[in-house]
């Protein structure tokens, strides 16, 4: 027999499902339908998951839809804004269950991983013998994914002194060995062992020998090197770490609502839409191809959504930095087979 809902079930219902304690109104509306139709728990529960504000915090329940593999060779991305609609497609949910990850989950770093792993993809560089180079890897899945793939992969972060200094050590952004790198394990232990190598790298000053990789990334590193002059220098001076051919793909943050003003030094800075086309104008002077510009940033009550610090809300595709509202951006850079 089943068990009847009673007015402290709305209680741990509202702690449970919504995750805060009942509001005067809601708490009366819901035990106004336990009085009048005698609910079971799991009906009781079913009501709550369907109400706007579940849908609104954890999206709806419906059977998980772990997307289609990407085709080979078909170029799709071009240098462009997070948006839900992008997170949603096959191929995004695609990646994002090859990491481990939720498909579908409004988190805008969800989205980074799985445009740079999309970008590579269809461009044929995620392919056995492939070599690449990871920057400020911290504990990102990319690095033993794009492993698992049959890439030999560099990963980079700063020493542990430095990021200690930055802060980066204490928020857990850090990598500093091997073995977090396939905590995940996404990539045979062998393999990966194989595969896979670490080494302390500052992106304010590559080393002179890391030359001839077939790809590189940064998932959001570039912004957090002091100022926006110094991460735009990084971008250009890590196209030398590629082969002719080879692919760069970043993501940093863009500034949702101003292209004038902006923070231009500190921790964390934020690029306008003037600056990634500057940084694209330097990059073809030197005959590198930058993927066209996107700067749609969506139309969804969670692409309007603006998280605040701590960032902690409910989905995080936006969020503040200073006064500003930032979202992610994808630039994808390929060395031409002419470039020095």
């Amino acid at each position: 027999m089943s068990t009847r809902a009673t007015p402290d079930d709305v209680r741990y219902a509202y702690r449970l499902l919504l995750g805060r304690e009942p509001d005067e109104a809601g708490y009366r509306h819901f035990c106004t339908i336990v009085d009048e139709s005698s609910p079971t728990v799991a009906e009781l529960a079913r009501l709550f998951m369907a109400s706007r504000e579940f849908v609104f915090v954890h999206g709806e329940l419906n059977k998980l839809d772990k997307g289609t593999a990407p085709e080979k060779g078909v170029v799709t991305l071009v240098s462009q804004a997070c948006t839900q609609r992008q997170i949603e497609t096959p191929v995004f949910r695609y990646w994002a269950n090859r990491m481990h990850e939720r498909p579908g989950g409004l988190h805008r770093k969800l989205w980074e991983w799985c445009f740079i792993s999309q970008a590579l993809y269809e461009r044929g560089m995620l392919t056995s013998g492939k070599r690449g180079l990871g920057f400020a890897v911290g504990n990102e899945p990319m690095t033993s994914l794009f492993a698992q793939l049959g890439c030999e992969i560099l990963a980079s972060d700063l020493d542990s002194e430095s990021a200690g200094k930055t802060g980066w050590v204490e928020s857990n952004q850090h990598a500093s060995g091997l073995a977090q790198l396939n905590a995940r394990g996404l990539c045979a232990p062998d393999l990966f062992a194989e595969r896979v190598r670490f080494r302390a790298v500052d992106m304010r000053a590559i080393d002179d020998d890391l030359r001839g990789f077939d790809f590189l990334w940064s998932s959001c590193a570039l912004e957090h090197l002091g100022s926006l002059q110094h991460g735009l220098d990084f971008v250009m001076n890590a196209m030398d770490c590629l082969r002719p051919g080879g692919v760069a793909v970043h993501t940093t943050e863009l500034n949702c609502d101003s292209d004038v003003e902006t923070v231009e030094t500190g921790d964390s800075v934020v690029y306008r839409q003037r600056d990634l086309r500057e940084l694209a104008e330097r990059l073809q002077a030197q005959g590198h191809m930058v993927a066209p510009f996107d700067f749609d940033l969506g139309y969804t009550e969670a692409d309007r959504y603006v998280d605040e610090y701590p960032y902690r809300g409910p989905m995080h595709l936006k969020l503040r930095i200073g006064p500003y509202a930032s979202t992610s951006f994808g630039l994808i850079v390929t060395k031409q087979s002419n470039a020095n």
